[in-house]
């Protein structure tokens, strides 16, 4: 589809000037929105449309800003974020990558997570120092949050996730979690309906955690390698699955 956006133009005829020719953007704001929506994958496109017109740049914004990648490489979009804090209505999902070396980013965008009002997702890779864990409790009480994804995360207490109240879909991928005593009871609220875990080695701590999540669990996603079992898991939620996924030749 192609679409034209004709704005004010003002011809320059020398002494003799016509008045300024006054044309409207020829489609509704709501389907030049819901057309911008189709190119959330595409910035670039969006960027381009949202010079256009001075409208289509404010629409343009809202899908600009929906999918987050915190990324140290590129540091514009955080940049953004920070330096304007209109854009905190915006993001839907959320991203930190590569932050190792770079902490400081990460909590600082952490820090204006719950005015997200409308953050539904979030993901987390890599090493969490004490700072960022600090930072990390305090973010996911978001209300709504409804999908968080854990991918190569160390020194990660579980009973921290117990705290999760509104998840509804949790992944954990090569997720090793601290030593800790796990609690034999199940958390209060269970509001949990999807849980993927990839994993490769046994961790004992994890899977015990894992046992009080599953009473009702919707679906089960399991990748694991040849060797790990987990027919407890299976059976726990065996009355409440609707799905089931199973990889057992995973590997990293």
């Amino acid at each position: 589809m192609t679409l034209t956006v004709l704005t004010s133009v003002r011809y320059n005829f020398g002494p003799h000037r016509p008045p300024l020719i006054k044309m409207q953007l020829p489609l509704p704001a709501e389907l030049i929105d819901h057309i911008f929506s189709f190119l959330r994958k595409d910035p670039l496109a969006l960027k381009a449309c949202s010079k256009a017109h001075p409208l289509c740049s404010r629409l343009a914004e809202r899908h600009l800003y929906a999918h987050i990648v915190v990324d140290p490489g590129a540091p514009d979009v955080s940049n953004s974020i920070l330096e304007n804090l209109r854009l905190l209505n915006y993001p839907r999902t959320l991203q930190f990558i590569s932050h190792f070396h770079t902490p400081m980013i990460m909590i600082s965008i952490m820090s204006v997570i719950p005015r997200m009002v409308n953050l539904v997702s979030l993901t987390m890779n890599g090493l969490l120092d004490e700072e960022c864990l600090s930072a990390f409790r305090n973010c996911i009480q978001q209300s709504s949050f409804q999908e968080l994804h854990l991918v190569g995360v160390h020194n990660l207490p579980l009973s921290v996730l117990d705290d999760v109240k509104n998840i509804k879909q949790l992944t954990l991928s090569h997720y090793s979690p601290t030593d800790e005593e796990i609690s034999n009871s199940s958390p209060s609220q269970l509001s949990l309906e999807t849980f993927v875990l990839c994993c490769n080695y046994y961790r004992p701590s994890l899977h015990r955690w894992a046992m009080r999540w599953v009473t009702h669990l919707t679906s089960l996603e399991l990748h694991l390698s040849p060797n790990l079992k987990s027919p407890e898991l299976l059976a726990a939620c065996s009355n409440s699955l609707t799905k089931l996924h199973l990889n057992m030749g995973y590997c990293m």
